[in-house]
């Protein structure tokens, strides 16, 4: 794959459903990504999808309001929670959060439903996402601009 031209262009050299997805980030103005855990990691293919939507495409997410969820049967979360977080981050997003981490456990549907404390977590991340894009597009409404960023300035440790 040609990563240098997928991060000219803002699109993927592959032309599938991400070139799809990327036409659509300028109209949108939050997302929720959300997974499973496996061995305490977000699924392969969350994984691939976001590194192939975020690579070399910081500007088109920067200061979109973000969140990530998981779901797991019962550990590894935290770990997969962090994985998701740290796409937004590295992009400028503004990250949501709630009263704790935004996970629900159960193997299946039905044990996710049980899980009171995950369900409220998640009620609370919804309200609080509501509430920053209803804020964010109060703001705009009432002349208050985006902050203004700096050139990026790239350095390694190799001198």
């Amino acid at each position: 794959m040609d990563a240098i031209g997928c991060s000219k262009t803002e699109r993927c050299v592959i032309s599938d459903k991400v070139n799809e997805f990327l036409d659509k980030v300028s109209k949108v103005d939050g997302f929720v990504f959300g997974s499973p855990v496996h061995f305490a990691g977000i699924s392969g293919m969350l994984s691939s999808f976001m590194d192939r939507i975020f690579y070399g495409r910081g500007n088109l997410f920067a200061n979109k309001v973000a969140a990530g969820v998981v779901s797991c049967r019962r550990g590894g979360a935290t770990a997969a929670f962090d994985e998701i977080n740290k796409y937004f981050l590295m992009t400028n997003m503004i990250v949501v959060g709630s009263g704790y981490w935004n996970m629900v456990h159960g193997s299946k549907k039905e044990d996710v439903e049980k899980d009171e404390e995950g369900l409220q977590t998640m009620r609370t991340l919804g309200n609080n996402m509501a509430w920053i894009l209803k804020s964010i597009e109060a703001g705009r409404k009432t002349g208050i601009e985006l902050p203004e960023r700096e050139e990026t300035i790239r350095t390694n440790f190799i001198r």
